[in-house]
């Protein structure tokens, strides 16, 4: 299928997402739009989260979402595949992988899709952004065009411990199921995450989230609620 006709697809689905309040539909209409993104995404040769293995497999999105206890929420706009899936050397990838459309108007929403996975030795998180426009091209979105900045200080209890002092901190954002928030959570790096657990600190301890709201009218989310 040519890039093109993806992009109609994607759009014709988005169409029928943000249009769900406005008549009851009978289709499964974010199953519908997580299907021709689904079909639509290339993943990298370095992706190695579960989803993105069974894309490379060239499995169908009914097929690779049913290995990953799909939780499909039509109502509040919000999936969830969760699971593990084999790499190629016989290893296992365990993860997460959330997805939720925030709506502007009827024409026009951000998918905000989420990963959290474990392979090879090493735990990741990523977030990304996906502007979503009826009948034309889906647009990744940079963080700093959605959300504000965010400090360190943000994200941390005072008084931080040694082995976070001089570490600027990585951010990933979850998406929530009930409402129109979004929530900011610290992440480090993978020798930082060991220093602080060879020194006994335990990171979700000394970290905490924070609340994102969505403002519908300038596409963004604000700090707070």
């Amino acid at each position: 299928m040519s890039a093109g006709k993806r992009v109609s697809l994607l759009g014709l689905s988005l169409l029928c997402v943000l249009l769900m309040s406005a008549a009851p539909a009978p289709t499964p209409l974010l199953a519908t739009l997580l299907q021709t993104y689904y079909d639509a995404w290339t993943p990298v040769d370095a992706d190695t989260t579960p989803l993105a293995l069974l894309r490379r497999r060239a499995l169908d999105w009914n097929v690779a979402s049913e290995q990953l206890a799909p939780l499909i929420d039509e109502g509040h706009a919000y999936a969830e595949l969760r699971g593990a899936v084999s790499l190629p050397d016989g290893r296992q990838s365990m993860g997460v992988w959330r997805a939720a459309v925030y709506r502007k108007n009827t024409a026009e929403a951000v998918l905000v899709l989420n990963d959290e996975w474990c392979a090879a030795g090493l735990c990741k998180a990523r977030t990304r952004f996906v502007l979503l426009r009826a009948g034309q091209p889906d647009v990744p979105l940079a963080e700093a065009q959605l959300v504000p900045r965010i400090a360190d200080g943000d994200l941390l209890d005072p008084g931080p411990p040694a082995c976070l002092k001089g570490v600027t901190l990585g951010v990933v954002y979850l998406p929530s199921r009930f409402d129109v928030t979004l929530t900011a959570m610290a992440t480090v790096p993978p020798a930082v995450r060991t220093a602080c657990e060879a020194s006994g600190v335990e990171l979700a301890l000394v970290t905490r989230p924070l609340r994102l709201s969505w403002n519908a009218s300038a596409r963004k989310f604000t700090k707070g609620w």
